[in-house]
């Protein structure tokens, strides 16, 4: 389904503009959020996501593909008109192309910074900074909406590795009750990613609770037999011997 309509209005931290995509959508202006219609919460969604100037008829085309071009251009300019009531700098628009302004803060940007910062391992400080509850959050989770499909499958790997980098970071640095938590946030994204339950494993060795590791390798390894019909790699395997 598309995101609804209306939006409560409460106090927001937000010094500037924001947009929150990563679970449910919101928009905060002067600190507080604002009640936008489908229309243009459909195209600050899609430019907040896509985080480029984009041409207007093809912000048109993406949102409103089944409509005709001049339908599909008049339902953008209602939308953008609509936003503009909330706040008239969010967006950007000239006579061919829309963005948002460069002081709208997308918590998109901000977390998948962070998670390429932290998996390059640039700034590993970061794992002091990131917000694991936030890289749980689905992007714009319940919007049945085409151009959306790669991009949630980009950020879905995204911070399954950043989880991943997270717990085997915070497990060389001792932190092993996070560095679990981190590695099973990793497992609720993708349940059968061998990788998140090789970190889990290894925080659990590492802090020397083998029987801990061995019950969950076994879990894993029935989880993978029932859906897969495979079994655990090598690699894996070997993460529970002592060597």
């Amino acid at each position: 389904m598309s995101p609804g309509v209306g939006m409560t209005t409460t106090t927001a931290d937000a010094a500037h503009p924001a947009i929150r995509v990563l679970g449910a959508f919101a928009v905060w202006v002067n600190g507080r959020t604002v009640a936008l219609p489908s229309n243009g919460q459909r195209v600050l969604g899609f430019l907040a996501v896509t985080g480029l100037e984009q041409r207007r008829d093809a912000v048109a085309t993406h949102l409103w593909p089944a409509a005709a071009p001049d339908r599909a251009m008049s339902n953008l300019r209602t939308a953008l008109w609509r936003v503009r009531q909330a706040d008239p700098a969010i967006v950007r628009a000239c006579r061919d192309s829309v963005r948002l302004d460069d002081a709208v803060e997308v918590d998109y940007d901000r977390l998948s910074a962070q998670a390429r910062r932290l998996i390059a391992e640039e700034r590993p400080d970061d794992a002091t900074v990131l917000e694991p509850d936030r890289l749980e959050a689905d992007l714009l989770p319940g919007w049945d909406e085409e151009w959306l499909l790669l991009e949630r499958e980009r950020y879905r790997q995204l911070r399954i590795h950043a989880l991943e980098t997270l717990s085997s970071l915070l497990t060389s640095r001792g932190l092993f009750a996070r560095a679990i938590d981190m590695a099973c946030a990793a497992i609720r994204v993708e349940p059968l990613h061998e990788s998140a339950h090789a970190a889990l494993i290894a925080a659990h060795m590492a802090e020397g609770n083998r029987t801990e590791a061995i019950r969950h390798f076994n879990s894993y390894s029935r989880l993978l037999a029932d859906e897969t019909g495979l079994t655990p790699s090598t690699l894996l395997t070997a993460l529970i011997s002592w060597d």
